[in-house]
């Protein structure tokens, strides 16, 4: 029907039906129209698939949202640059997962909404957590304190480790966590670690330097390198702590991290708030409040740790 013929009909019919009928009407031509279903862009900073989506996506059904009738997403890797894509297809709202994707988004858009979900460092892409600014907000972790927080755990864990490895990825080094190294009488030493080719570097220096613990940060750039980085830490006697969640066969000794399955779903959540007409500038940045402490007694026993009541105690999850 065109438009014209329908605004005719609906003129005539206001004189003999009442207006719920006309209403009736209305909704009607409408669902027969059609109506846009929210396109959401999903960019992983890794290749590959993302575990990270996964969450995301329940978070979504919590809320009702069922893809392919009341939502489309596309998961994309900003490796790939798939974000000018996402951008040319117009996408409602780009959720950017870590640091690499946030970047590449906020490069490729300054109009469509994006949700950082998480980021380690906010400040790089926002000027204030209560109102950030432009077309990003979102979530993002302290970092830094959760990686301090390994190392005094580890630090309990091990109390004669005095020299620590930390196998970094960007070219940055975190001064806090050198502060609080320092304070715990632990030398820290900054090993640059760019990925699997290496690794076996890394290892060469960290034990030419007579490293007896290790950490491992960045990792969502290392997070597909350590499991192997924490096998060949435990082959080699050192017992080694990271945010990276890994599995039942890990051998990190401890892991230390924000909940994730619980930042997705705030993600959804702000997904949620920007389709219903909510502006980025006006969602605050949230900042992680669920933490676990995942300790693996296999890999304690292998390294001869007895691992303190006082810290089996705080744990989320024992492996074992």
């Amino acid at each position: 029907m065109r438009r014209r013929q329908f605004v005719s009909l609906l003129g005539s019919a206001a004189v003999a039906w009442p207006f719920a009928a006309l209403s009736v009407c209305l909704q009607q031509v409408t669902r027969a129209q059609g109506h846009k279903v929210p396109f959401l862009g999903w960019l992983s900073s890794a290749p590959g698939s993302d575990p990270s989506l996964d969450a995301f996506r329940a978070g979504l059904r919590e809320l009702d949202y069922v893809e392919g009738r009341s939502i489309r997403v596309d998961a994309r890797s900003a490796q790939d640059n798939a974000e000018r894509e996402l951008v040319r297809q117009q996408a409602d709202v780009i959720v950017a997962n870590g640091r690499a994707a946030t970047r590449a988004a906020q490069e490729a858009t300054a109009t469509i909404p994006v949700v950082m979900a998480p980021v380690d460092d906010p400040y790089e892409f926002v000027a204030s957590l209560s109102r950030p600014s432009g077309n990003i907000t979102g979530l993002a972790l302290q970092q830094t304190e959760i990686d301090a927080k390994q190392v005094e755990i580890l630090k309990e864990m091990v109390p004669g480790m005095s020299r620590l490895a930390i196998f970094y990825y960007y070219g940055e080094t975190y001064y806090a966590l050198e502060s609080i190294a320092h304070a715990l009488g632990i030398e820290a030493l900054w090993i640059d670690t760019k990925g699997s080719g290496d690794v076996e570097r890394a290892f060469t220096e960290a034990l030419a330097k007579k490293a007896n613990g290790l950490l491992i940060i960045d990792t969502g750039a290392l997070g597909g390198t350590c499991n192997m980085i924490a096998a060949m830490a435990l082959a080699r006697g050192i017992p080694a702590a990271a945010s990276w969640r890994g599995d039942t066969q890990t051998a990190l000794l401890l892991t230390y991290a924000a909940d994730n399955a619980h930042l997705q779903h705030r993600a959804a959540s702000y997904v949620h708030r920007l389709l219903r007409g909510a502006k980025p500038h006006d969602l605050p940045i949230e900042q992680a409040t669920k933490f676990d402490l995942i300790v693996n007694l296999k890999a304690a026993r292998e390294l001869g740790l007895t691992v303190p009541p006082s810290v089996l105690l705080r744990a989320n999850e024992v492996i074992d």
